[in-house]
């Protein structure tokens, strides 16, 4: 690695296609620590590299991945849909549906923490995606309604201590070495935004 806190873009890549490895061969029906971890590091790093500034290695096969993970969510299949957004991802960082798809999976898992960063950086790409604007938006009530008590800390203030946090050092993308229902993602288009210029997905 070139840098082990500044992971290169190919580095990142890497990390994310060996990620989705581990998530398809898990079992589990809780979403792997490592897995939240990693993914957490991911969209930290990313945020250091501007959308639609470089063409994503492999559009057409992240369209591809896009579509087949939603159909896998359709079928109630949370492992295999996060499995293939994290493997779209490593073919088009950038792309938001991508990483929406991922919040969806992991709302099935119950990963309620994961989905909400999830979201933001879905909303960091692509301020203007509804879809992820609504259920971010759903989930702050959600997690208000039931965290908030009297002299108990708000769902925002809890979320961004968890935020602030700062990400395990440790973790360096090394994959090789590593030992809450919520309501149904929408239509099928929004997993399938154009990718041919990830500027437009941005501008959309």
């Amino acid at each position: 690695m070139s840098d082990s806190t500044q992971p290169s873009m190919q580095e990142i890549l890497d990390a994310l296609d060996r990620l989705a490895d581990r998530v398809a061969a898990g079992s589990s029906s809780r979403l792997d620590g490592f897995v939240s971890l990693s993914m957490r590091r991911a969209c930290e790093e990313l945020r250091r590299f501007v959308p639609g500034l470089d063409a994503p290695p492999d559009a057409e096969g992240a369209r591809y991945l896009a579509r087949a993970g939603h159909a896998a969510l359709e079928d109630g299949n949370a492992r295999e849909a996060l499995a293939r957004a994290l493997r779209g991802m490593a073919l088009a960082p950038h792309h938001p549906g991508l990483h929406y798809l991922a919040a969806s999976a992991c709302f099935e898992f119950g990963a309620v923490e994961d989905a909400m960063r999830l979201l933001r950086h879905t909303l960091w790409i692509h301020p203007g995606h509804r879809p992820a604007r609504r259920d971010l938006s759903a989930l702050n009530l959600y997690l208000r309604d039931r965290w908030e008590g009297p002299g108990e800390m708000s769902a925002d203030e809890s979320y961004d201590a968890v935020q602030a946090a700062p990400a395990e050092s440790d973790l360096a993308f090394d994959l090789t070495n590593e030992e809450l229902d919520f309501p149904a993602p929408p239509n099928r288009d929004e997993y399938d935004p154009p990718l041919t210029d990830e500027g437009e997905d941005r501008a959309a």
